[in-house]
């Protein structure tokens, strides 16, 4: 029984090593592609930094390019607030039914009422005669 649990903690201790190597190479990996490429985040600092610069050179430009940028940006909220909206009107059809319409005075088939019943009825394990 010792050999058996000895076995499979180092199964364990194997497996969870392996685990953690590959997200310390993916995490290495990432952060090495951050490196080359620059994150998003990183190019917006850049350029924070560069219209900073620029402002103070040239106050009035940098009024009009942060004019543009908010222009810009109302004209994609504007967008997408189009877009959510038109979407929510189009109906799909693809709704499922309510469930089975039966006209008025008319009975459901026979084999919907027995499945109706028997949804209906409590099911126990059979007892034990003991």
């Amino acid at each position: 029984m010792g050999e058996l649990l000895a076995q499979g903690l180092m199964i364990a201790i194997l497996g969870m090593g392996l685990v953690f190597a590959a997200l310390g190479l993916l995490w290495g990996l990432l952060a090495l592609l951050m490196r080359l490429g620059g994150s998003p985040a990183g190019r917006a600092a850049r350029q924070d930094s560069q219209l900073e610069a620029a402002s103070a050179l040239h106050a009035p430009q940098a009024a009009q390019s942060d004019a543009r940028q908010l222009t810009d940006e109302r004209a994609r909220v504007a967008a997408i607030a189009a877009a959510a909206l038109m979407s929510n009107a189009v109906s799909l059809g693809l709704s499922a039914p309510a469930g089975p319409t039966f006209q008025h005075g008319r009975t459901a088939p026979a084999w919907v009422s027995t499945n109706r019943v028997r949804a209906l009825q409590a099911w126990q394990p059979p007892r034990s005669e003991a």
